[in-house]
């Protein structure tokens, strides 16, 4: 679903070398906007209902306060 919305690059997710349940997703977007646009939209929410309950327990929410976001500055 995500992979359709305007401005989406690509996924990435990364899984730790010392805990293999740790895993990061990493999204690119085109721009700031774009991002923002999707978080809010209802293809975030609808993705996000489908996840499974017992799943979603395990999820560390609180770790989203803090989500960062990077801008390129070198290539």
């Amino acid at each position: 679903m995500v992979e359709c919305h305007d401005g989406f690059v690509d996924l990435e997710v990364w899984q730790s070398d010392r805990d293999e349940g740790q895993l990061v997703m990493v999204s690119h977007w085109r721009d700031r906007e774009c991002f923002k646009a999707y978080m809010k939209s209802d293809d975030h929410r609808e993705s996000h209902g489908r996840i499974h309950p017992d799943l979603e327990q395990m999820i560390k929410l609180e770790s989203l306060e803090h989500m960062h976001t990077y801008e390129v500055v070198a290539e």
